[in-house]
């Protein structure tokens, strides 16, 4: 829930604007290669640089719609589901995934047992 409202209030208060691919980014993390869109807009007479999203590429000189905050127009994001939302899902949807995993499976744990937390150990205990 708090990834949600923190991303509801983000989108609520950003601006939209258009900015254009200037080249594309590569950096290396171990061995993994990473690929993204540098993209850059206008804020009044600001030139704002700011990279897109992994192996989200588009090609040189196209128009992306973008979203920013105005008082912070650094933490810009391309306007697009996956660009906005993905990090969203992965931290807040892949948790939950897991827990109604866990707690629906019936071998996991059994229909109508009583499940009691604690905050000494056992910290959960399925009755």
């Amino acid at each position: 829930m708090p990834f949600i409202l923190y991303k509801v209030l983000w989108l609520v208060n950003s601006t939209k604007t258009n900015g254009i691919v200037s080249f594309t980014g590569k950096s290396i993390t171990g061995q993994i290669m990473h690929r993204y869109s540098v993209i850059l807009f206008m804020v009044d007479e600001d030139s704002i640089w700011f990279n897109g999203n992994d192996n989200i590429l588009f090609k040189e000189g196209e128009t992306v719609p973008v979203r920013y905050i105005s008082s912070h127009p650094a933490d810009a994001r391309i306007n697009t589901f996956s660009a906005i939302w993905g990090d969203t899902l992965v931290y807040g949807g892949l948790p939950v995934l897991i827990l109604l995993v866990i707690f629906l499976h019936p071998q996991i744990i059994p229909r109508q047992s009583i499940i009691k937390l604690a905050t000494k150990r056992p910290f959960i205990e399925v009755v």
